[in-house]
């Protein structure tokens, strides 16, 4: 078993109508990618389709409840990147993977989905 570098992670609740990050057409999606991590809301899905899993026990679909991006990748606006032919660059999900982590509020049951572009 690896142990991955710690992240501090810091957060800021969003206001009614706003999003973790920015969402803008003109803006390409890679642009935030790294940056991606958030508690709540909707899932950013990578690929584009929704894998809301269901609860084994009640069989109702789990609530969202965090996203985490594959924070070191490496690209300019990105705080964190890190060279991708580096062994320092531990936190690269598949290419540039998203874990997405649900929760049955009455089962009290886990489970992720893993995408990535």
């Amino acid at each position: 078993m690896e142990i991955l570098p710690e992240f501090k992670v810091s957060l800021t609740r969003v206001e009614e109508g706003e999003t973790a990050y920015p969402i803008n057409d003109d803006v390409p999606h890679y642009e935030y990618q790294g940056r991606r991590t958030k508690l709540g809301g909707d899932p950013d899905w990578e690929q584009g389709y929704n894998e809301y899993p269901c609860c084994n026990e009640c069989k109702k679909t789990m609530s969202f409840i965090a996203q985490i991006d594959s924070v070191e990748h490496q690209w300019k606006s990105n705080p964190h990147s890190v060279d991708c032919l580096s062994d320092d660059q531990k936190w690269m999900l598949g290419d540039v993977g998203m874990i997405y982590v649900f929760f049955c509020l009455d089962c009290l049951e886990t489970k992720s989905v893993f995408q990535c572009g």
